[in-house]
């Protein structure tokens, strides 16, 4: 027998109002218990059409739940500790959060609620008394005109490769169109205000849209049907000019009626992270088919490589610089070379590094580079050819910072003794003829071998050793002339003098900044 057409549009009209209902999610921000508790008694939530989210219990928990849960309503009590009402309306101001709040207050909050308000409340109710007549006429009010003007729907990306999102086709049948935003940024709070702003954007323009949630990387968004270049252009523009930071576009244009398109979709707009990986200038790319990257190394790559570990082991700087630097431009000459193969590159490189470290009984964990010392984690979680070049010259200047002594030492006994010297003598004064003779060399000698190896004479590193650490202690909060005797100097005047040659300012101006930096 045949559906009946009526049947079948009264089903497809009850599924549109359910998955609409799902949408209606309501987060109550409260610290006391029990108005959370009334609140929630108050009305039949699930029988009106409403989701209750858990409640947050202060404003910190609220934001969190802001960003991992996308609430669309929020009953807001203005006194919360850690964050209160009026930062919580802020921070959905600065972020462009699409979310209706409704203040709760009580009697004497009146001028908070004329401030939040004017931050963007859409109304408030008084917490005494409040009946649940009047709390339902307004979230119904609320819901209407959040969803009057376009269709949102949502979905984990677990939900399309285990199929288990069939209910997104029942309305739409076929999507067109499916976008990948993917911006540079480092953490996943990022991502959350890139996407945001981005739905925005999208329903200032009466948009509707499918947002596929997959991962803290890239923004996916899929659409009914394909839209002109120009639409794009003009969001790419309203990203970059909001969001300071690199950003690419990745569009597949196809005709999705079940998971598996979804799925293939998926995999080809996001495909903007191999293009990012290699710093195109083009930022829109449309894809039809997979990349096809290669899967071997750049030619003379082996002998590239053994430059370099010939260049680290002697601790030649500029060699060490020019062969990272040739490694990177034949990368970018034979594009498009495997992700997977180019991380390969990236930590054999490491690893002669790490090598020359343990020849010198050190380990590279021992160099901070951006903060880290994670340094293996650290290239993986790089998306940029050029980012990824200059944290390997950053690496390698701490390196030659870090190791370089050791090395100096290794191959000379007279420049081991003077380090030791000087190591044990760094709070006295220092003279190079002093320190001469108890190596057993003359003083000229000692000055030769000095400034042969090290590149600078024996009294200038000596009192570059001491401005180090004499902005420790100064850090510490002892005072000039303090540090100026321990150190050995003469007078205060020749340290200020000093100090102010390797750093470009007076001691007691960085010791002034230090304590400011610290409150």
């Amino acid at each position: 027998m045949d559906p009946d057409p009526k049947e079948d549009r009264l089903s497809g009209a009850f599924r549109r109002q359910k998955g609409l209902e799902m949408k209606n999610k309501v987060l109550i921000i409260e610290d006391e218990i029990l108005a959370r508790v009334g609140l929630h008694q108050l009305l039949d939530w699930k029988g009106l059409g409403f989701t209750l989210l858990e409640d947050a219990k202060d404003g910190q928990e609220a934001i969190r739940s802001i960003e991992e849960n996308h609430p669309d309503i929020l009953l807001l009590d203005l006194n919360i500790p850690k964050k209160n009402g009026l930062q919580i309306l802020e921070y959905l101001r600065e972020n462009n959060l699409d979310c209706k709040v409704i203040v709760i207050s009580c009697n004497e909050e009146f001028e908070m609620v004329k401030e939040a308000m004017k931050l963007g409340a859409y109304d408030y109710l008084r917490k005494l008394n409040l009946s649940s007549e009047e709390l339902q006429q307004i979230l119904q009010k609320c819901r209407a005109e959040k969803h009057q003007s376009f269709r949102v729907r949502e979905i984990r990306y677990e939900e399309i490769i285990s199929h288990t999102g069939k209910d997104i086709f029942q309305d739409v049948g076929t999507y067109r169109t499916l976008l990948c935003i993917l911006p540079h940024i480092d953490k996943q709070e990022g991502i959350f205000a890139v996407t945001e702003h981005c739905r925005r954007w999208l329903q200032k323009r009466g948009q509707e849209y499918l947002q596929i949630h997959k991962g803290a990387q890239c923004c996916y968004f899929v659409f009914d049907s394909r839209l002109p270049k120009a639409f794009y252009e003009e969001l790419y523009r309203a990203l970059a000019q909001r969001f300071p930071i690199k950003l690419y576009l990745g569009i597949y244009e196809g005709v999705m009626k079940e998971e598996s398109d979804m799925n293939q979709a998926v995999a080809l707009a996001e495909q903007i992270n191999m293009v990012s990986y290699y710093d195109e200038e083009q930022r829109i790319h449309y894809f039809t088919e997979k990349i096809p990257a290669k899967e071997h190394s750049p030619k003379g790559m082996p002998h590239m490589q053994a430059a370099l570990k010939q260049a680290a082991a002697e601790f030649a700087r500029e060699e060490t610089g020019n062969a990272i630097s040739n490694i990177f431009s034949s990368i970018r000459q034979e594009k498009y070379i495997s992700m997977n193969v180019l991380r390969r590159i990236f930590m054999d490189m490491l690893g002669v590094f790490s090598m020359t470290a343990q020849g010198l009984n050190g380990a590279i964990e021992e160099i901070q580079v951006r903060g880290d010392n994670c340094h293996y984690q650290c290239l993986l979680m790089i998306s940029s050819l050029s980012e990824i070049e200059k944290w390997f010259q950053e690496f390698t200047d701490a390196f030659h910072e870090r190791f370089l002594i050791e090395y100096k030492c290794s191959r000379s006994e007279i420049l081991r003794s003077a380090f030791h010297y000087i190591d044990t003598h760094l709070k006295t004064q220092i003279h190079q003829s002093e320190a001469a003779k108890e190596i057993g060399v003359s003083s000229a000698y000692l000055s030769t071998v000095f400034k042969k190896e090290m590149g600078q004479n024996f009294i200038e590193y000596v009192n570059l050793r001491k401005v180090e650490l004499a902005k420790e202690m100064l850090e510490e909060g002892l005072l000039v002339y303090e540090v100026s005797e321990i150190l050995g100097f003469e007078n205060c005047t020749y340290f200020s003098k000093v100090f102010k040659k390797y750093t470009e300012m007076s001691p007691d101006t960085y010791r002034k900044s230090s304590i400011v930096n610290d409150k």
